[in-house]
Parts: structure tokens; sequence; C-alpha cells
């Protein structure tokens, strides 16, 4: 059984001590720019020099985050920054960017790249396409399952979560924090507006709808192994030192005792931060959280509150008992209470609490424990009944010196083999190491004493003493393997000057070993491609769903077509399977009513598809082509023609990538000077959209809304938010995604005069899920094009409309 790297996140120098200590094999960390936690501590190029240095002394990995979207202003500077980062040695280096990586096999082709979980990479072909690109492993979406992670076919490493928060939306794919609030996760700035509480509407009761419960495949560690997985990683560069120490050190201890075949159990990782655990979609899992913060362990029920006393029937198999100065959560629906046990409680049998007895047993172990606790608050929750509450245990003050040990602890989960031969050569010491790195690296170097060795006037230094004092690896993670003395033992010399041969050989070691990983600094340039073709005549695309669009609509220059999933309600199927015939007979239909049209129609595939929607969207297609109904491909897989904005589009290098594309749809968060530098620096021009009307998709999700008795009720698909905002909710064609549109539509009617004269021809309008007469606005934006703008046209048909983050 091949045991998988441990990763794991680091966001200061005194956390990557502790991971270092827990027993990560590696760890991940982001400078102060770039990273996609840029609220984190996150390190200077200095630090992350020293981070590298002091993990590599230790056989940690060090992959620096390199993983938001690259703007073309940054494109100079970011390159350079990877080139820093190349010479400083690290791993590898998380990216998202695609442009980016095209720039790293240019200028760093030595530079390992992993491509970061932001690259939404669900199924075969964006893997194959991503592999193509020279990148070495792959971090897959956290909504993968393990059937289809099984199914797999790749030479690159696969890397997965394996705990830590999960996000409602696909990475990569969420534009709700920066449509809601104009913080971008894409860039690093994400708001979490998943955190907070929502309404549906028909549903009166607001809950954390788009909170899961954190991610924790502990107890599938062994099936992790026994599959193709290199790397299991850990979230959380944000969380404590505490988080960090137990988590980590859980997981080491639990892959080491896979090799033996013990069972592995930790309740300590329900101890600090999380909102409630489940196995989230790898076990075909969906769980909401019951609040946005720390949830903890859960411990027993509440069986009866009276007075100043709370009793709590413990569950059979706890282990952690709760002490004096413990922190319990009391959770019932939706009101929660938390507290700190103030005086030492009391354990008694369920039966001895029956019959009034208070009496305290001394078998702890015991399945009938009943706990007795001080109550620390009155009057404040008189509409909370207690009873029947769970209880969680959230603090556990046991852990604090657990911690502290494991920070004190200076050794490292793997030591180098050293080798020590140490001899004389006229009169002065001379000391030898071979070290051998746990990746088969060598190091050798000698270094020789200042100070002679004498003959004694009292008593000689034995070669016995010698070796004693060339045994200690003051603190250096060194394992001796073996120690050579060549030396007689008849001369002097004290014993000070032998440790200090010692620690001049281990500090030479540690410098060798730095020396090992670094590169040359090499400055890059890049060349601007100035367009000046900005001359192509404007067209306008249009989205829809709609056959009935397909007859009216005119003067447009495509039609990208969606198949809308005949039933639209929020229960969503694990197992998805889209109606075969449905598909085919509503293309079909599209094809024949647009034969005659002047518009190319083009299926627009979902953004999320995963290999078995991949396989049946390829066999509609394969009969269609049978039936000669040939129609090309929007698809952000790389196997079409069209590139959607979901493919997050914000750089001139990006484009030169995707060659294969005839259009490609920039990315809809960018700026009005975003959109001139690109368009400035563009080679093909004519190969660029741009969505200038339309509800933008915020969420792409294969967690599950609403849960059984919420499904029963009136509900409408809409999110409500705390300002009464309402999104719209649509299922995906494969059943098993859920898309949150915005409330607003982006519109930059009155700025389309200005993208046509700086040299953008092609211009989208998104008319999905609208009116029957919506695709009248496309006569709107015609006018605009010939200099006619009226807001007063375009409210008929969207009354609600934002610039997004164009302004």
């Amino acid at each position: 059984m091949r045991i998988p790297e441990l990763l794991a996140p680091v966001g200061s120098m005194d956390h990557l001590k502790v991971a270092i200590n827990a027993g990560a094999s590696s760890v991940y960390l982001s400078g102060k720019d770039y990273g996609a936690r840029k609220y984190a501590e996150n390190f200077t190029l200095d630090e992350i020099n020293e981070a590298v240095n002091m993990a590599h002394l230790h056989n940690v990995k060090v992959y620096v985050t390199v993983n938001t979207l690259i703007k073309q202003d940054e494109l100079e500077d970011v390159i350079n920054y990877a080139s820093q980062l190349y010479a400083i040695g690290v791993d590898a280096i998380l990216v998202q960017d695609l442009g980016l990586v095209e720039l790293i096999n240019t200028h760093l082709p030595k530079l390992k790249i992993h491509a970061s979980t932001q690259m939404t990479a669900e199924n075969q072909l964006k893997i194959n396409y991503i592999e193509s690109k020279g990148i070495k492993r792959i971090v897959l979406p956290r909504e993968m399952r393990k059937e289809e992670i099984e199914q797999l076919k790749t030479n690159m490493e696969l890397e997965i979560f394996a705990h830590g928060a999960l996000c409602y939306c696909y990475s990569g794919q969420c534009l709700m924090s920066s449509f809601k609030g104009g913080r971008s996760g894409n860039r690093g700035t994400c708001a979490q507006p998943c955190r907070q509480k929502y309404k549906i509407q028909g549903i009166k009761r607001e809950d954390y709808y788009l909170s899961p419960c954190d991610l924790s495949l502990y107890n599938q560690l062994k099936e992790i192994a026994e599959m193709n997985i290199s790397c299991i990683k850990i979230e959380g560069r944000m969380r404590s030192k505490e988080y960090l120490a137990i988590v980590i050190s859980s997981y080491r201890k639990a892959l080491n005792k896979l090799k033996s075949g013990k069972e592995i159990r930790s309740e300590e990782i329900n101890l600090v931060f999380n909102r409630g655990f489940s196995e989230g979609q790898f076990s075909h899992q969906s769980k909401r959280s019951l609040r946005a913060g720390h949830i903890g362990l859960k411990i027993g029920r509440v069986i009866d509150s009276h007075k100043n006393r709370i009793a709590i029937r413990l569950d059979n198999s706890l282990k952690n008992i709760p002490e004096k100065g413990d922190g319990l959560l009391i959770v019932k629906n939706s009101n929660d209470y938390g507290f700190e046990i103030s005086q030492n409680p009391t354990i008694t049998t369920l039966n001895h609490f029956k019959k009034g007895k208070n009496k305290e047993i001394k078998d702890l172990n015991r399945k009938d424990r009943v706990l007795i606790v001080k109550k620390v608050w009155q009057n404040k929750k008189s509409d909370f009944n207690l009873n029947e509450s769970d209880v969680y245990l959230t603090k556990r003050n046991k852990l604090t010196k657990k911690v502290k040990e494991i920070e004190n602890k200076a050794t490292s989960f793997v030591k180098s083999k050293l080798t020590l031969t140490f001899s004389i050569k006229n009169n002065f010491p001379i000391l030898k190491g071979k070290l051998t790195l746990a990746n088969k690296k060598e190091v050798k170097c000698e270094v020789r004493g200042n100070t002679p060795f004498e003959k004694p006037l009292k008593k000689a230094v034995s070669a016995d003493t010698v070796k004693n004092q060339l045994s200690k690896t003051d603190n250096y993670p060194y394992e001796i393997v073996q120690i050579n003395v060549n030396y007689d033992g008849t001369l002097f010399i004290p014993i000070s000057k032998i440790n200090e041969l010692r620690r001049n050989l281990f500090k030479t070691l540690e410098n060798e070993i730095n020396n090992l990983y670094k590169h040359e600094t090499k400055k890059i340039s890049l060349k601007n491609n100035i367009n000046i073709n900005g001359t192509t005549e404007a067209n306008i695309s249009y989205y829809t769903n709609n056959l009935n669009d397909l007859k009216n609509i005119i003067g447009v220059e495509r039609v990208y077509l969606e198949i809308p999933n005949d039933n639209d309600d929020l229960d969503m199927a694990f197992n998805g399977n889209p109606n075969l015939n449905y598909m085919i007979n509503f293309l079909k239909t599209a094809c024949e009513i647009s034969y005659t049209k002047d518009y190319e129609l083009i299926w627009k595939w979902p953004d999320i598809a995963h290999d078995k929607l991949i396989k049946l969207l390829n066999k509609v297609r394969g009969i269609l082509n049978k039936m000669h109904y040939n129609i090309p491909i929007m698809a952000n897989s790389f196997n079409g023609e069209y590139g959607p904005y979901s493919m997050n589009i914000t750089n001139t290098e990006t484009i030169k990538s995707l060659k294969n594309y005839k259009i490609l749809t920039v990315s809809p968060e960018l700026t009005k000077k975003d959109y001139e530098d690109i368009i400035a620096n563009c080679e093909t021009p004519d190969k660029l959209e741009l969505l200038v009307q339309g509800s933008v998709e915020l969420m792409k999700s294969r967690y599950l809304l609403l849960y059984g008795n919420e499904l029963k009720k009136n509900y409408e698909n809409y999110l409500i938010d705390r300002k009464n905002r309402k999104y719209p909710i649509h299922k995906s064609i494969s059943d098993e995604e859920i898309i949150i549109f915005n409330d607003s539509e982006l519109s930059l009617l009155e700025e389309i005069n200005h993208l046509k004269n700086i040299g953008f021809c092609n211009f989208a309008i998104d008319g999905r899920y609208k009116d029957e007469n919506h695709y009248k606005i496309i006569d709107v934006y015609k006018s605009a094009l010939n200099g006619k703008i009226s807001k007063k046209e375009l409210l008929k048909y969207s009354p609600k409309n934002t610039l997004g983050n164009y302004q």
C-alpha cells in the first residue's frame, strides 16, 4: 500500500514550524500577491526563502500558490515573481490561470506546475488538456466522487482535498462574492457570502442553504491509499496553530497506522474548528452546516434541564469526557447557546439519574453515562427548550498541552540519514559528513578544526568520547546511522572544540541542502502586441434555452442554445440520468427551426460536465450527426469551437493558449480598464466576445439546497438574501448541478460603443430563463451599435440592471 503525501496549509512561519513538527510531508503557502487567500498573513519573498530552507532541511516540500486569475497588466510582474520563486527553490507552484501556464512553459520550463482546484478539472477532457501543457499534478475538484476519480486516466499526480472547509460552488466557478460585494474569489478576496443565512422563496425560515458541513475523509484513508491518489490536502491557511497541530498529527498517525493495518480513530479533529463533518461528494454525501462557526464534537443529548443544572446523556462511543474549563454548545433547531463548564461536572449512570441520585461513578467507560453540569445562565433562553437538544464539545483544555508539545517538538516526519567520519591530519581534526535526503539526493562536505590535538598533560580524549560528542544531533533533523572515528585516543583537545566541529559540519550541510534547490534569478520582459486592427463589423450573439426564441430571433450572428432541464425542481438526484430522447428531440427541433435562419446555431454544453454526462452528450451528438444535424459546440472542456465565460479568460496569454477556439468569451468579472488592456494587446480581437447583457451565473453546485421535508413545501426557485434580493435557481441538464444566477442583469448598453471603438466586435446577450419577449432586447442593442441608446427601451425587457465589476 502506497501512503499518499500529506500536504498541510501554512499561513505564517509559526504555522510552518507546527506543520513540520506535526508530520506534514509537504506544505503549501502564498506570497503577498496572487494567492487565493489574500487575507491570510502570507509570506514576503524573504520569508518564502526562509520557509523553503527550513522545510527542505526537514525533507518537507514547499508549494507556493499563484492561483488567482491574472489580469493583462500583471503578466510581466507575475512571471517575474514565478522566476523569483524558481530561484528560491520552491518545489512547485499552484496555478489557476492558463495564460500563466503558457508563460511559465515559455520562460521557466523547469519550474514544476500543479494545476489548482480553481481550474475546475472535473472530466477526462480537461485532465487531458491540462496534462498536455506539461503540468505535473492536478488538484481535483472537491465535488468529484470516489468512482469518478478511480476512472481517470493520466500520468499526472492526483491530489485531493481530504479535510477542511467546503465551498458550496465549484472552485473557480463562483462569482457570487464578486458580483454581490465586489470581492472576487478568483482573485483571492472572497467575502464568503455562502456562510450567510438565506431564504428560499416559499420557505419562511432562514438557514445556511449555501454552507455545507466541512469535509473529513479521515475514515476513508484506507480506500484513498488504495486509489491512484498521490497527495491528500488539508485546507486551512487562515486557521489557528491548534487546528494545524491537531489535524495534521491526527492524519499523520492514521496514515502511519495504515501500514500496520491498525484501526484508525480520532475525536480530536472534531474539537478544533469545524462546521460539522461529512465525507462530501467523495462518498455521495450532501449535508448542510448548522451554523457558520465552530460546532465541535457531538457528545450527546440533553435529557433534563432543571433549575441550575443540565443533564446530558453521553454517546456510548465518546472518549473525551468533558471537564472543568471545557466548552459546550447546546443546539436545537436554529437556537444555540455556548458556555464554559465552570465547575467539575458529575458523571453518573442513567439509572441513578432516573432515580434522582447523583452518585458519581468511577468507570467512565460505561455505556449508560449521564453528565451533569451547572447551568451558567438564567432567563436568557426562556424560549429555548433544552430537552432533546444536541450537545457539542467545542473546546478541550487538554488539547492546549498537546499543541504545545507538537509546537516545541522540533522534529520532522522523515529524517535525513547521516554518516560521519572523523580523522586527524597534521594534528588538526577533520569531520566529513554524507547526508542522504528523503528524495535520495546526497550531500557531502567536510570541515576542519582550527585547534590542533596535542599531547595530553593529564588525560587524553578517547575515541569513545569523540564518538559520543559527534552523536548529538543539536535538534537538526538528521538520523546518524554511522560514525567512523579514525583516531587512536592518545591526544587531547577541549571537548568544546569537538562540539564546535560538529556544529560547523551541521551548518555546512544545511547550507549545502539549501544550495541543492537554488537557481539563478532570471529577469523576464514581455513584448506588448498592440492591436491596431479594430475595424471588424460589430455583431450580436444570443443565448437561449427556449425553442420559441429560435423562431423569432433575427439580426444576430450566433445563437447559443442550452437544453433546459425538463424537471427544474431542486430535488437533485445523485445519479442523475438525463432523458436521451428529450435531448435529441429538442436539438433536432432546434436545427429544423434554425435551418432557414441567418444565424449560426451552436449547442451550449453545461459548464460543469462530469464524464458520465460527457459520454451522454457525445452520444447525443453522434446520433444527431447520423441524422445529418451537425451542430457546433460551446464548451469549456477544450473540445468545443466556442468558449463560454466560465473559462475565466482575463488576459491575452490565455487567449493564445486556446488556439483551437473560434470565439472566446472574456470573463465578466473584469473592469473597463481590464477590457481596454486586453483588446490593446490582443493579436486576434475578432476572436473575443463580451457578455454585454444578461444574468450572470454566480454559482454552480453539486450540493443540495433543500432536504427532506423542505422539498415538500411550496417553494419557488429563488434564493433570497437579507436585503431581499432574489437570485433565480435552475438545475443543469445533468440533474446533478444547481446554478444560481444574479438577481440583476449585467448591462453594458451605454458602454457598447466605447467597446466597439476600441476593437471589440462580438457582443453577447444572455436570454436564458427569460420571458417570451426578452429576445426583443436584441433590437435595443442593434440600435445602440448604430448610435441610438435607449435606456427606456432596455427597461421594458430588463427592469433591473447592473454594471457589475465594469465600473
